[in-house]
């Protein structure tokens, strides 16, 4: 397989990935402001609240910010600091974002793996709010182990990418805009 079409796979892949986080998000975004204005509704208007809506609203909006990360992986929106990278030669920056990355896909397997265990211990406790329907903490702690695996897959396919592709291949017509 050539380099070219390597980098080709990786972006196709990457962009994959990227719908199967974006639409969770989007109908978790949206799921939450329903709630929010149920919960509005019921406590202002109805003069009865629902003891439920602030916690699922929070839940809703962990799992939305979590599937958001590999998203912005993807497009290369999140914060950078290139502060030193932006000093040193053109052709040595290569080298310094495939360190950077490195360093990132280091940070996101410690997350990934102790999130991990962190929903496994969540099975065993009940939801504060949510107990009497018996919705376990796992479903909520469940968004950072997600989260940080998506983030890890990205990451490697966005270094595939940066190695193997040219920059003026890249095309975003087949991305979704949240």
């Amino acid at each position: 397989m050539q380099p070219r079409s390597i980098g080709a796979l990786a972006l196709k892949l990457s962009l994959i990935i990227e719908r199967l986080a974006a639409y969770p998000c989007i109908a978790a975004t949206g799921a939450m402001t329903v709630v929010v204005l149920l919960g509005v509704l019921f406590r202002y208007v109805l003069q009865s609240p629902l003891s439920w809506s602030e916690e699922v609203a929070r839940y809703l909006m962990i799992w939305a910010a979590s599937l958001a990360i590999s998203i912005g992986v993807m497009r290369r929106e999140h914060l950078g600091i290139t502060f030193l990278t932006s000093r040193i030669p053109p052709s040595a920056q290569k080298y310094a974002a495939l360190l950077v990355n490195l360093a990132v896909l280091w940070f996101l397997w410690i997350l990934t793996k102790f999130g991990y265990y962190m929903a496994l211990e969540g099975q065993t406790q009940l939801s504060p709010v949510l107990a009497k329907y018996k919705i376990n903490m796992m479903w909520s702690l469940s968004a950072i182990p997600v989260a940080g695996a998506l983030a890890i897959i990205q990451t490697v396919l966005q270094i595939m990418i940066d190695l193997f592709r040219r920059k003026e291949d890249f095309d975003t017509k087949g991305m979704v805009d949240i």
